[in-house]
């Protein structure tokens, strides 16, 4: 008598194409939100140190980060500009992303204040009132 052909055994077979297409897709996705991330601080300032200030929270704004490792040079996220492109990107991002505009300092410890105030009065003169300053904790 022959058995039924429900109770043979079958050959299991696991299929892993979808599994390592998610797996690909979350090392993409780990790989460029750290690249993201890192962008900000891609350029080497040696940052003064603060006795009192607040830690940064995680906001909803819009930051745009400059960078003045030394005096006379710029940068906005890692891309050297002079002063005149500044005050375009500036205004841009004010037009662009509105009152949540915000905009982080990054200065080394040499950079007089000099360097600082025209920067300051861009983003008054655009309209921009959230300014930080990156410090490091004085321990």
């Amino acid at each position: 008598m022959k058995p039924p052909e429900h109770l043979k055994p079958r050959e299991g077979r696991f299929n892993l194409t979808p599994m390592i297409d998610v797996v690909f897709l979350l090392i993409i996705f780990f790989i460029v939100s750290n690249n993201m991330i890192q962008q900000d601080n891609a350029i080497a300032v040696e940052l003064p140190e603060a006795k009192a200030g607040a830690l940064p929270q995680e906001q909803q704004k819009k930051r745009l980060t400059i960078s003045i490792p030394q005096p006379d040079t710029l940068y906005v996220g890692t891309q050297p500009v002079d002063k005149a492109s500044l005050a375009r990107i500036i205004s841009e991002c004010r037009k662009d992303w509105g009152e949540e505009t915000e905009i982080r300092i990054r200065t080394g410890k040499d950079v007089s204040y000099g360097e600082i105030k025209p920067i300051l009065k861009m983003a008054a003169e655009t309209g921009i009132i959230h300014v930080s300053f990156a410090v490091r904790p004085n321990n």
